[in-house]
């Protein structure tokens, strides 16, 4: 759905007292208003969860000497234990706190521990600070969380024909009990069923992880009756 079909199908079930034929531009208070109920709900879910539609790799090469590299245009937020130094086939420790960065570029013997990094200012800081042109990967989430008609993606909408990169459903219902809450009227009903739709949606928007229960100290899994995987 478009953002031009989102807005009309939430003003008429809202009960708008008139339908506008467009949104972006458009100066009239129902067009106005659910435009901001689209904006803070587009963003607003984006940061609730890690869907599938947001996740991105990137990948960089190390330079020697050098330990800031820039993030990704789109980088919102890591996906947590992703980042690999792929030359050497090893986890990236982090990320590391302002003190502990501090404490390690100040008393480690950088030859002697794992690679680390860390956040700050928008770059990736590396440590110890790479010897050789190592290539990294790494996870994140985008804060591409809409799409022009062209395919290029945008952190807002833009146009009447920008689509959601979420589940548009979810967007619809979601803004819509926003609009009645800035319209200071009933919502209640409305926010319910975003909730029971978005709890059903996070369930089914990516594959589940098995489950294993091999490690019950003392206890033997056979007699206890516990299977040894379990895949929801």
């Amino acid at each position: 759905m478009t953002l031009l079909t989102l807005a009309q199908d939430i003003l008429k079930e809202t009960k708008a007292s008139s339908i506008p034929t467009t949104i972006i531009g458009n100066n009239q208070d129902s067009a106005k208003q659910v435009l901001q109920a689209l904006k803070i709900s587009i963003k607003d879910l984006a940061r609730s969860y890690e869907w599938q539609e947001l996740q991105k790799e990137y990948t960089f090469a190390g330079v020697v000497s050098q330990n800031n590299y820039s993030l990704p245009t789109d980088f919102d937020r890591f996906i947590n234990r992703t980042f690999w130094n792929t030359s050497s086939n090893r986890e990236m420790v982090g990320t590391t706190t302002a003190r502990d960065w501090r404490f390690l570029n100040n008393n480690v013997n950088s030859g002697s521990i794992e690679e680390r990094y860390r956040i700050r200012n928008n770059e990736i800081l590396i440590y110890p600070t790479p010897t050789a042109t190592d290539n990294y990967i790494f996870e994140y989430i985008s804060s591409y969380v809409v799409d022009s008609s062209g395919g290029s993606g945008q952190t807002d909408w833009l146009a009447d024909d920008d689509t959601p990169n979420i589940d548009d459903y979810i967007v619809r219902l979601d803004a819509t009990w926003r609009l009645l809450n800035m319209q200071g009227r009933p919502y209640a009903e409305k926010q319910r069923e975003r909730d029971l739709a978005l709890a059903e949606r996070i369930s089914a928007n990516s594959s589940k992880e098995t489950i294993y229960h091999n490690s019950f100290s003392g206890y033997n899994t056979e007699i206890i009756r516990l299977p040894s995987r379990i895949t929801p």
